[in-house]
């Protein structure tokens, strides 16, 4: 059955799979509108292999957790994993932002994607391995020849840190069905370094932060002011090595690079709306700037307006 199953929907799967990837990616589009875009990705999807299914299937039945299938559909709402899709976001500010948009959205009657169950937050309830992660189930529409088909697409949130837990852990040998049984040691060690990743999230969340306090678009809220000029004010012309929404990076002519904070281009454009410096500034524009070297960071702070000034985007608030 697990064969027929395949055969008849793995193209309604693979269809899923891009529809769902597609939304969880919209998801972090808008989320992360105005930083780094690279914080959050659901590239990584699979449809599981047809062998794993019929095995997880006959464990499930000997161990009586189901009654026998006795059709394809059965198969199915047997295994509500078979499609998956990872989403990785860099620090858990990231996976918690994320998860709560995703929640956000499934929970809209306007959506046409829900969720299939409850989701499973092993994030806030770690599982006793030590264990991470959000777990939700969608439910994806897909049209076939034989009318709407809905897809079951479970998606599992995770930071990249509690990613890695699991291929330092090799935690898929010991998995209820694999070939090994975990130990005392084994099952402590794994515990204590899931605790120490948790910590080390939390201390990329706080530098996270602090990098955002750096490039922020301005410095108390959303309140236009230029960039004092320094006492002894050194000004070059520098070449943009970097460029994103929040801020770019130019190298100067002593090779040293300095940043480019968002604040000051609002600054020279005279702008008082959310800006994205990358639609101002591109890789290998020069530009001529005021440097600033504060306890904080080396800031370049642009003299005058910069090469590329189009029209300011309608940005979500």
């Amino acid at each position: 059955m697990v064969e027929e199953l395949y055969l008849q929907r793995r193209r309604a799967w693979e269809a899923a799979l891009v529809t769902a990837q597609n939304f969880l990616e919209t998801i972090a589009d808008e989320i992360l509108e105005d930083v780094d875009r690279d914080r959050l990705n659901a590239q990584t999807a699979r449809i599981k292999d047809p062998g794993r299914s019929a095995d997880k299937l006959r464990r499930y039945v000997s161990e009586g957790r189901i009654t026998e299938p006795t059709d394809a559909d059965a198969v199915a709402e047997a295994l509500p994993d078979l499609v998956g899709v990872k989403v990785l976001g860099k620090t858990p500010r990231d996976q918690l932002t994320f998860v709560a948009a995703l929640e956000r959205a499934c929970n809209d009657p306007e959506c046409s994607v829900r969720f299939a169950q409850p989701p499973t937050d092993y994030v806030a309830f770690p599982k006793p391995s030590g264990y991470r992660a959000y777990h939700a189930v969608l439910v994806v529409r897909v049209a076939t020849h034989q009318g709407d088909l809905d897809v079951k697409v479970e998606v599992q949130v995770k930071t990249r840190l509690q990613d890695a837990w699991g291929e330092l852990t090799h935690e898929d040998m010991y998995k209820p069905g694999e070939a090994l049984k975990p130990t005392k040691k084994h099952t402590d060690y794994a515990a204590h370094m899931a605790h120490l990743l948790d910590q080390v999230d939390a201390m990329a969340d706080d530098l996270a932060a602090q990098l955002d306090s750096l490039t922020a678009a301005s410095k108390e809220g959303n309140v236009l002011s230029a960039d004092p000029i320094p006492k002894d004010p050194d000004f070059i012309h520098a070449r943009v090595t970097r460029t994103g929404p929040r801020y770019a990076l130019a190298v100067g002519p002593d090779g040293r690079r300095g940043l480019v904070p968002a604040r000051s281009v609002k600054a020279v454009i005279g702008s008082t709306d959310r800006i994205a410096v990358n639609d101002y500034l591109e890789v290998g524009d020069y530009i001529d700037v005021v440097v600033e070297d504060s306890e904080d960071a080396l800031y370049y702070h642009l003299t005058s307006r910069p090469p590329r000034l189009k029209p300011a985007k309608k940005r979500k608030r």
